[in-house]
């Protein structure tokens, strides 16, 4: 068994080893477009291209897999539905919470009124 926390970042290795190889893909991309810029006209363009291919084809494959193990498109956040805390009913900390809706709370007074009986 494995003493890894699960919350750090290299816990998963396939998960982690998919973004470093879009991560390289990346480096290689940018790297290629910077020696392009930086030599100019008289740069070598098989070399810029076959870096630019190498990095574009790591990246979309590294994307692609992680995209396939993950899956994050199969699960959204709705930050109108409350996510279960693993609290048993509606208390927090000894305190109940109420929960109203517009249609249920009292109108409210307004500012400066008070009435006293």
């Amino acid at each position: 068994m494995s003493t890894t926390p699960k919350n750090l970042k290299t816990a998963h290795p396939l998960t982690f080893g998919l973004s470093m190889v879009a991560g390289i893909g990346l480096i290689l991309l940018i790297g290629a477009l910077a020696y392009g810029v930086a030599v100019g006209e008289s740069a070598n363009m098989n070399v810029i291209s076959g870096l630019f291919i190498i990095g574009l084809l790591l990246f979309l494959s590294g994307l692609i897999g992680w995209l396939a193990v993950v899956r994050p498109f199969e699960r959204f956040d709705d930050i109108n539905v409350p996510q279960y805390t693993g609290h048993h009913g509606h208390e927090s900390h000894g305190h109940a919470i109420v929960v109203s809706s517009p249609d249920e709370s009292a109108p409210a007074e307004p500012h400066g009124e008070t009435h006293h009986s």
